[in-house]
């Protein structure tokens, strides 16, 4: 004989297990979230030294907001937003700041004379190099026309075969 067994009724057996299962996954979670937060806490230190902006970079970066500054300071000036003597004093203020920025990064090679001579060698070189090659094609269009004989009867200056209008006088020719 079989025996057909009646489903079970939700009992406290069922609700414990259910409530543990909840548990146990709410500390999973709760430990998951506890580690992903503390990560970086336990996680070894990345280089320093590439963490660390260059100090040459970092006085460029300031002289550049001081230029912004002064700029700022003149446009508000202009509008009206400022007397000056304010204007004055505080332009001033920026001007000290950049000047001493700029000694800064002299001081640290940022000014390098020799450098920046050699990039204006070559600049100059790239802008001949252009210069000749214009100066190339217009011999090169200039040589492709063909002087012409035929002249405007109303001021006798040359044209080329085609035109409707003289480009000296402007008379139908």
């Amino acid at each position: 004989m079989s025996y057909i067994r009646a489903p079970e009724k939700p009992g406290k057996g069922s609700r414990l297990k259910r409530f543990a299962l909840e548990i146990i996954l709410i500390a999973l979670l709760v430990v998951g979230v506890i580690a992903f937060i503390a990560y970086p806490l336990f996680s070894p230190p990345r280089e320093k030294i590439a963490a660390m902006p260059n100090a040459l970079e970092t006085l460029i970066a300031q002289r550049d907001a001081t230029y912004d500054a002064i700029r700022d300071l003149d446009f508000d000036f202009q509008l009206g937003k400022l007397s000056a003597g304010d204007y004055a004093t505080l332009r001033e203020k920026y001007k000290a700041r950049a000047a001493l920025m700029l000694q800064q990064i002299d001081a640290l090679g940022g000014g390098n004379g020799a450098a920046e001579a050699q990039i204006e060698a070559q600049v100059a070189q790239l802008r001949r190099a252009k210069a000749d090659a214009i100066e190339d094609e217009v011999a090169r269009v200039r040589a492709a026309r063909k002087p012409t004989d035929i002249r405007c009867r109303h001021c006798d200056a040359p044209y080329q075969a085609g035109d409707q209008f003289c480009a000296r006088c402007g008379n139908r020719i």
